[in-house]
């Protein structure tokens, strides 16, 4: 997961240009995740979805600071804020149909499937399987759709050691997405290749 983290920071960053107040702020927020700092991060996103109350852009990366956050936090106290965080901003906003937000709602569930995966796998596979195929009926050409399903089904079959071959040709599919995709709007989500290729590699 930590690899997946500096991908999608990377990705930003590289796309950065300030030409607004807005892309101003949230290059400023994006350089602080990258530098770690989660919380001035964060904060920084909540006071730019203050200003940008139509634009679902920060919040929806409020939300993955503190998603992605929680996979990498040891202080089990920590972790569970991180992911509780993420979900009061996935909750307060109504992007029921937006599938960027309905694969990170996705990401927060397995946050927190994985801290007790005995307990908590039977009831939140179901959600996290429906969330990501739900994105994929309104976006059914999402790469990141496409990977995350692909990847949370191979981890539970690989768990159960059951045949991954249909989730790698899956993994491929989102690879040849990703190279099709186009990003028009700043800090638009457009993360995720780089995983669909390590991932690949894992299936030759």
């Amino acid at each position: 997961m930590k690899s997946i983290i500096i991908v999608i920071i990377c990705l930003i960053s590289s796309t950065t240009f300030a030409q607004s107040n807005f892309e101003k702020s949230m290059g400023q927020a994006m350089g602080l995740w990258q530098s770690g700092e989660t919380q001035k991060a964060t904060a920084l996103l909540e006071r730019i979805s203050q200003v940008e109350k139509d634009n679902w852009i920060p919040a929806y990366y409020q939300a993955m600071v503190f998603t992605t956050a929680s996979f990498k936090e040891k202080n089990k106290e920590t972790q569970a804020k991180y992911i509780q965080s993420a979900e009061d901003i996935l909750n307060s906003t109504a992007q029921d149909n937006n599938p960027e937000w309905l694969i990170l709602r996705a990401m927060n569930k397995t946050a927190l499937m994985i801290t007790d995966p005995m307990t908590k796998g039977r009831e939140l596979s179901p959600i996290i399987i429906a969330l990501y195929k739900k994105a994929l009926a309104l976006a059914p050409n999402n790469p990141r759709a496409v990977l995350g399903l692909a990847e949370f089904q191979m981890n539970a079959k690989k768990y159960f050691n059951q045949d991954t071959r249909k989730e790698c040709e899956d993994v491929k599919k989102a690879l040849s997405l990703f190279n099709e995709q186009k990003v028009s709007i700043p800090f638009a989500p457009s993360w995720g290749k780089d995983r669909a290729e390590q991932l690949l590699k894992e299936c030759n």
